[in-house]
């Protein structure tokens, strides 16, 4: 082992450079890779905080919040018990468990690092989300063009399902606009951490003026996409971040207050918003459209198992049935065409939440969450905005995108933590009055 550990610590900078780039651009250009990013981050940022000697036990100290996430833990494999999926409720059960303790290790790894690691980190860090930033910018400007290109020249890079691409005479003319969703969703995650970094390397007037640079073209990527949970997150970000900068511990107070309200008033907000006939809406693009009478249904079954949920996953089994698929559109006839019956998943992980794990469930995620973005008031002062920041987008993304147990999103929660505590950390060491501490 210490031959191991020596041999870690002379190739360190090669290891943190090539990992802290590739790791990041690739998580963000294949969204299916943010599990595989997250594990070979972990093994970094753990793996050379104990070739230098550190204590593997203090990685793992068990804190109020990471009691609070045990908790939870604990419930979700009570939970599977009664799911009609229980194979993979245990398995995301399971999934969940090692994402918390892989982001609380690297986290904490990371708050352990010499200056000189940390700075070779972020830059690369930097690097890396900036040549993605310009990617997906090119990418919604051009219609998907570069990637047309690669699936021309390279026909076996071409996806298995080419539903939602046009394709003529043998080739893919156009690319299915939700394709780039994901990647849209990572870079407003990796957004604040790199602006964090970027102002606090570069410093002074160069860090502000690249800053807003990037600024500028991910939100244009994002204006530019298709994916209007993106755009939704980026505005809430901003207007948080805008608030942090006179208020922080006000806006930090508000947002816990929000991610509550969220949980709180869900169930009743989609059935009014149903009642008001938003799914018919004009105003509204057709994905919401469908969303409200997906959000109607799913707030009508809670009621069924209000307490404990119907068991983690068995959205998903239930939408695979054909009873649903068939009965489910006779109930009530309706003109939306989504139709009235669940899917996949809520669309909305507060809802999803409330059926799938019940108030049992609410509760824990309700307080877990709350302890976490408490937890943010310790960082230092002029870093807390650029945290809040990516929390409220979070929390945007979670409220209207994927379903809650897909593993990629479950993956891309750990790596953007990872992305704050490196960005929190860099400033620490760039600040000498700022006293160490782990985030």
């Amino acid at each position: 082992m210490r031959k191991l550990a020596k041999l870690a610590l002379r190739r360190e900078p090669a290891i943190i450079r090539t990992l802290f780039f590739l790791g990041p651009l690739v998580a963000l250009l294949v969204p299916k890779t943010t599990v595989a990013v997250l594990i070979l981050l972990f093994l970094v940022c753990a793996g050379l905080t104990l070739a230098r000697g550190g204590d593997l036990k203090a990685l793992f100290r068990i804190d109020v919040t990471l009691a609070l996430f045990s908790a939870t833990a604990a419930y979700l494999f009570l939970n599977a018990t009664w799911s009609l999926d229980p194979e993979r409720a245990f398995t995301k059960a399971a999934w969940f468990v090692l994402i918390v303790l892989m982001t609380y290790g690297a986290t904490r790894a990371l708050a352990r690092w010499p200056e000189r690691s940390l700075r070779m980190a972020a830059t690369a860090f930097l690097a890396a989300i900036g040549a993605g930033v310009a990617f997906i910018l090119f990418e919604a400007a051009t219609g998907r063009l570069a990637t047309l290109t690669l699936y021309h020249v390279l026909p076996f890079t071409q996806p298995n399902s080419l539903k939602g691409f046009v394709v003529r005479n043998g080739e893919i003319v156009r690319i299915a606009p939700g394709e780039l969703n994901a990647m849209v969703a990572i870079m407003l995650l990796a957004l604040w951490p790199t602006l964090l970094c970027m102002v606090t390397r570069l410093g002074g007037r160069r860090g502000c003026l690249a800053a807003g640079v990037l600024l500028v073209a991910a939100s244009a990527g994002t204006l530019l996409s298709n994916h209007e949970s993106s755009k939704v997150g980026l505005v809430a970000s901003l207007i948080v971040f805008a608030c942090a900068i006179p208020w922080p511990n006000v806006t930090r107070k508000a947002l816990c207050l929000v991610w509550c309200l969220a949980f709180a008033l869900v169930v009743p907000l989609a059935t009014a918003a149903y009642k008001a006939d938003l799914h018919r809406s004009e105003r509204l693009p057709l994905s919401a459209q469908a969303r409200v009478t997906l959000w109607a249904y799913t707030a009508e079954q809670v009621a069924a198992a209000p307490v404990l949920g119907v068991g983690a996953s068995s959205t998903r089994k239930i939408d695979q049935s054909p009873d649903n698929r068939k009965m489910q559109w006779r109930k009530r006839l309706k003109t939306e065409g989504f139709g009235w019956r669940a899917g996949a998943h809520a669309h909305n992980a507060f809802l999803q939440t409330w059926y799938e794990l019940g108030a049992v469930g609410v509760t824990l995620f309700m307080v877990t969450g709350s302890a976490v973005l408490w937890s943010l008031g310790r960082l230092p002062p002029k870093t807390q905005r650029f945290a809040l920041a990516q929390a409220a987008a979070f929390v945007a993304l979670i409220a209207f995108a994927w379903g809650m147990w897909q593993g990629w999103l479950m993956a891309l929660t750990g790596l953007a933590a990872l992305y704050i505590a490196l960005a929190v950390n860099v400033y620490r060491a760039e600040a000498p009055e700022v006293p160490p501490a782990a985030p």
